[in-house]
């Protein structure tokens, strides 16, 4: 009997070699990891919507279900990754050891090393896993990597097993022999070019348009290519990091040469692909594209943030010695990224790792694998696993700090304070709390913000001051006043672009076309990422607006690269909806 399709469609890929084998896995029916088959659980709980640490020294991790149990899979660091360590959960909650693939020991005649990234995947007769890594003789030298005497590089290897069974058998190279998109161990690209050396965090996509193998190849830095699996000779390159938008010889900041580890899935008719991107000691974070029901994913309709690598605007945390930096020019503390989402009971949950940095270099690695539950905005977009935008109304005079009240009843007071906030009423919470020797604090661990206020900046003598505290339910935005207040009230709330420096600017656009510019301006704005919007222009003479005219709401970003050379500017227009609570502008750039 077929297991029924779902509306979930990663991790559905049973590769083998040659031509013929991926001819058979086009017309392959693979299971997916959706969660409403009648065996996907033997209990009722369900995993609740916080992040929660899954596996600690895992990486890159992958979430497949064979019928009858989830599993997970990714490198594994306290191995050195040598070998594939495979847990099983039955519910998305505990896991528990299920096996262990060692392709050194399988394999006769070669051993491996640097095994990242594995996949497994799944038929109604059998299940293949995927893994990136570096082959070599029997009882030989791991090769070096990034050498001047290197002449290979990490690919993609393949082996299968029988259905519930996790014994894989000897690793196999994909489309050997042929002209296709294959494993490739030089370190030189193929003669088809670079996009036919599959070498990193293979992925397969099973949608409306066909079925899809996504995976990672290397020039000029991490870039993401496709082909159908019906005719693979048809590659495609999805993503190739975006230039600098100041200056295209070089990389956009925040996505440094990188775009890596694919992953897709659907929800009500739309396909989201989930990548990381930027290096995993600098700016590396996870962002997505999105498409109606088909594989027409491209940058130009739009990139958006998933998630916020977690910098400290107070230091400490690591800073990388070479001069690059980062972004955001901050210390590193903690950031995240490779991720797989899987569907269980309507919900959707992702796994991704986390890496917690210390150190000069940023050489002091913490890494283990969470989960989290997605959620969804009105217009389908993803709010961010990160962020939480907290936003009030200007209180003229006044000075800000915010405490958190922990779910366990810690209180951190402050945890963001008026040394940083100033007289700005909107703060964008990334999951440090500066002011508190920048205690790392995920916005799901809090239960309560309180929203103090001085009008002398003293904060001791008890004159002119005040708090207020407000209930959190764990989204990207809290609104700290009461919901009534002011006249046409609207939160805007944006990501920024990635750019170094950038300031921000408010527009609002009527339906002639005619344009009140600035609303706010970079005076007012500054490197704010929220405006509290009643009514009325700051920057403009009599402020007052008459808001049933306005149709639109424009952000502007400007900054100049390395603030040398002209300015530019970049603009995001986005409808206005009279009846919204917030409106969110999505630049991008984490």
């Amino acid at each position: 009997m077929l297991f029924a399709k779902q509306s979930s469609h990663r991790r559905t890929l049973s590769m083998y070699t040659g031509v013929p084998a991926l001819l058979r896995l086009a017309l392959a029916f693979s299971l997916t990891i959706a969660a409403a088959l009648p065996t996907f659980s033997q209990s009722g709980w369900k995993p609740g919507p916080d992040r929660t640490v899954v596996v600690k020294g895992l990486g890159d991790p992958d979430v497949s279900f064979d019928g009858k149990r989830y599993l997970l899979t990714g490198s594994w660091g306290p191995s050195g990754n040598k070998i594939i360590k495979i847990w099983r959960t039955p519910d998305l909650g505990k896991v528990f050891s299920a096996a262990t693939y060692d392709p050194s020991k399988v394999d006769r005649k070669h051993d491996y090393c640097r095994i990242w990234a594995p996949d497994i995947s799944h038929t109604t007769t059998e299940s293949t896993i995927t893994f990136s890594a570096m082959q070599y003789e029997e009882g030989g030298e791991c090769p070096c990597l990034n050498c001047l005497r290197g002449q290979q590089d990490v690919t993609t290897w393949t082996a299968t097993a029988p259905l519930g069974s996790l014994d894989f058998g000897t690793p196999q190279p994909i489309n050997a022999g042929t002209r296709l998109p294959r494993t490739h161990n030089p370190r030189a690209c193929p003669p088809e070019g670079c996009n036919h050396a599959i070498r990193i965090d293979s992925a397969t996509y099973r949608g409306a348009l066909g079925d899809w193998f996504l995976y990672t190849w290397f020039k000029d830095g991490n870039n993401v290519a496709a082909f159908p699996l019906n005719r693979p000779e048809a590659v495609r390159n999805i993503l190739i990091p975006l230039t600098n938008y100041a200056n295209p010889l070089s990389d956009a900041t925040y996505e440094e040469r990188i775009n890596e580890a694919p992953d897709v899935f659907m929800r009500n008719g739309r396909s989201y692909l989930v990548y990381s991107r930027g290096s995993t000691q600098r700016s590396y974070g996870l962002s997505y594209l999105m498409s109606d029901d088909s594989f027409d994913f491209s940058k130009s309709d739009g990139v958006y943030s998933l998630s916020t690598p977690v910098f400290s605007e107070t230091g400490p945390g690591c800073v990388n010695g070479d001069g690059k930096g980062n972004f955001r020019r901050e210390p590193l503390v903690e950031n995240m990224g490779h991720s797989s989402v899987i569907e269980r009971g309507g919900n959707y949950y992702i796994y991704f790792h986390v890496g917690r940095w210390r150190g000069e270099n940023c050489a002091g690695l913490e890494r283990k694998v969470n989960r989290q539950q997605l959620r969804f905005r009105p217009d389908g977009t993803i709010e961010s696993l990160t962020d939480l935008f907290l936003v009030w109304s200007r209180m003229p005079g006044r000075y800000y700090s915010l405490d958190v009240k922990l779910k366990d009843g810690t209180w951190i007071k402050p945890c963001v304070s008026s040394a940083i906030l100033g007289q700005t009423p909107s703060y964008r919470f990334t999951g440090v709390c500066a002011s508190a020797n920048n205690r790392l604090v995920h916005k799901s661990e809090i239960e309560t913000v309180r929203l103090a206020h001085s009008a002398d900046n003293r904060w001791t003598d008890g004159k002119g001051e005040g708090a207020r505290s407000f209930a959190y339910d764990g989204g990207e935005y809290l609104l700290l006043e009461d919901e009534s207040k002011g006249s046409a009230p609207v939160s805007f709330t944006w990501t920024e672009t990635g750019r170094a420096n950038e300031r921000f600017t408010l527009d609002l656009v009527r339906g002639n076309n005619s344009i009140i510019s600035p609303c706010a301006d970079e005076d007012t704005m500054g490197r704010a990422h929220a405006f509290r919007f009643d009514g009325v222009c700051p920057s403009q003479p009599g402020g007052a607006v008459d808001v049933a005219r306005i149709k639109w709401v424009r952000l502007c970003s400007t900054s100049a690269w390395r603030n040398i050379g002209p300015a530019t500017t970049i603009c995001k227009r986005v409808p206005f909806d009279q009846t919204a609570k917030r409106i969110h502008m999505d630049m991008g750039g984490g």
